[in-house]
């Protein structure tokens, strides 16, 4: 196993509160410190007091030694000494690795949402290949937003207490597991309780699929291209829910003829159970009982599947042999002042985001608007079965998926850009894209005259337009939260998502609820939200130390080391 060294030799940091006052120093404009680098003029000498930064992802040396063009600070006894006449360098950097590591982890995100998402577009082979229903086909995407729930607030503690690789790493293993355990058998009893294992080991390498992309883009990238970090992110892991529904159909090419009927009865396998989940959650063929079709498309089927689910295991496998290989916690030196600062304990941080009023109303714009979003869309052929062919719903979610990529991706590098205006972005992409959703709502129920071109753009043009607000509403999230950490912040918003996502999926199993709830309920999640935005205040609290300290700062100047006794923070 390859692990990233720094040439530097590691020394502890210096905290924002561990420097005395000095002079010709440029200090943090942030509102939570009052001066996190120091310098004096050449031939003037200050004290400093302790030798350690902070509880920060980077210990790594960021005051050089004199002698070396760089001034070290080191633990020792307390003595006053003046330094030599030398220059202080540039504390930050970026390494061209950086994308490397986002490409590697939005490739793990991408595969957990084709895992994810391998049932639904192969649903009718599956359905007679096991003897399963409509309603064992939900459930097994259910498993997804069900583990993220109960599991949505302990990995991003794990990714804050053991850092990204930790995180990253195990969580890349449950998928690999979940797909690994789904390869035994095809045999329909069994196979039914290992691929439901399968997708609750998935659902728990979920949290870290969303939850993280924050912390990658902080830890690794400056501040002009967190954004474009974050949307790339986004993009890869939104491909994950498109892939399936074209490379499943092209590998599992038996499905029964639309105009078969199979009265094939269902028998549970944990007769024990509730009667809802003995019907619901598992179901198996009674082989003896099979009408209107044959042992060999059957057994076609089950072939098909399999060959689709081993293609997943190699991926999932070899992504997470090279993520094992490498995949560093952190970049030997930092990208900007705010990854090095000083963050609170996990569970005391979660406690203190109940007094960021802003943050939690941001979170619950996310949770409300995106997370009846992207499970209406997951269900969006049977919303559009009236108006067009199932074939051709599935088309019309893979475009829109696609674009929304794209789209997301131009967003982010425009955000970077107008950094300070992402409330703006975020309000006009909201506005319009709720305009479309009712268009599409008036086309559907006949109000306005139908055609292809106004359902393609509006379920497009919404679709992009909301989700490429995702990663400017991450960020301005973690704007908000901070000094808290990016995975708690974002945590708490994704959980908010799966929350109101898992809800909006539990309406189906309602009896005759229908499907006409389902555009309405999209339309007011969306439009409720807008007044909350207007009244959403910008504050961009990490984005001020990182200003505030530029590595040019640095350069002509030099701190005079005064090491006392080390202080516990």
């Amino acid at each position: 196993m390859l692990n990233e060294e720094s040439d530097d030799v590691k020394q502890p940091l210096l905290s924002h509160n561990d420097f005395h006052s000095v002079n010709n120093v440029k200090a943090i404009n942030g509102p939570y410190y009052d001066s996190l680098v120091h310098a004096a003029s050449v031939t003037e000498s200050h004290p400093v007091v302790n030798d350690k930064i902070s509880n920060g992802p980077y210990y790594e040396s960021i005051v050089r030694k004199t002698s070396e063009s760089e001034i070290r600070a080191s633990p020792g006894p307390a003595s006053n000494t003046n330094s030599e006449e030398t220059k202080s360098q540039p504390t930050f950097a970026v390494y061209k690795r950086r994308w490397y590591i986002l490409i590697a982890y939005s490739l793990y995100a991408c595969f957990q949402s084709a895992v994810w998402n391998t049932w639904g577009p192969i649903d009718l082979s599956s359905e007679e290949a096991f003897g399963w229903s409509d309603e064992t086909i939900a459930w097994l995407s259910n498993w997804g937003p069900v583990v993220y729930v109960a599991l949505g607030l302990f990995y991003p503690w794990l990714l804050h207490v053991k850092g990204l690789r930790w995180a990253v790493v195990s969580s890349m293993f449950f998928v690999a597991l979940g797909t690994a355990v789904r390869c035994f058998t095809s045999e329909p009893t069994m196979a039914t309780i290992l691929i439901h294992l399968g997708q609750f080991f998935n659902g728990v390498g979920g949290p870290i699929s969303t939850g993280s992309i924050p912390a990658i883009s902080a830890a690794w990238f400056p501040p002009k291209e967190r954004v474009t970090a974050t949307a790339l992110s986004t993009c890869i892991n939104t491909l994950g829910v498109a892939i399936p529904f074209v490379l499943g159909p092209a590998i599992v090419t038996a499905i029964p003829p639309k105009n078969s009927t199979s009265n094939s009865s269902s028998v549970s396998i944990f007769p024990g159970l509730h009667h809802h989940f003995r019907q619901n959650l598992f179901h198996v063929i009674d082989k003896s009982k099979q009408d209107n079709t044959t042992a060999h498309r059957i057994q076609q089927e089950r072939d098909e599947i399999m060959l689709y689910l081993y293609y997943q295991c190699g991926a999932c496998v070899l992504l997470f042999l090279v993520l094992l290989i490498y995949f560093p916690e952190k970049p030997p030196r930092p990208p900007c002042a705010s990854a090095i600062t000083s963050r609170e304990d996990y569970w005391h941080s979660l406690w203190s985001l109940r007094k960021k009023g802003h943050f939690l109303l941001l979170s619950l714009i996310y949770g409300i608007s995106l997370g009846v979003l992207n499970n209406w869309s997951s269900v969006l052929t049977v919303n559009l079965t009236p108006a067009v062919s199932e074939s051709e719903a599935g088309w019309i979610g893979f475009y829109a998926t696609i674009v929304a990529c794209v789209f997301t991706v131009v967003v982010g590098v425009c955000a970077d850009y107008f950094t300070r205006l992402m409330k703006v972005f975020i309000l006009i992409m909201f506005i319009l894209g709720t305009g479309c959703f009712v268009v599409f709502a008036l086309v559907l129920y006949n109000i306005i005259p139908t055609s292809d071109a106004i359902l393609y753009g509006t379920i497009i043009g919404g679709n992009s337009l909301l989700n490429a607000a995702v990663p400017i509403m991450f960020e301005l999230g973690c704007e908000l939260a901070y000094p808290i950490s990016e995975g708690a912040a974002n945590g708490v918003m994704t959980l908010l998502n799966n929350l109101g996502g898992l809800i909006f999926l539990l309406i189906f199993f309602i009896p005759n609820v229908g499907t006409l709830w389902m555009n309405w309920t999209l339309i007011g999640s969306t439009a409720i939200c807008i007044p909350m935005i207007m009244v959403l205040k910008s504050r961009f609290n990490r984005l001020e130390v990182d200003e505030g300290v530029e590595p040019k700062v640095y350069v002509d100047q030099e701190v005079d080391v005064n090491p006392s006794p080390r202080i516990q923070v």
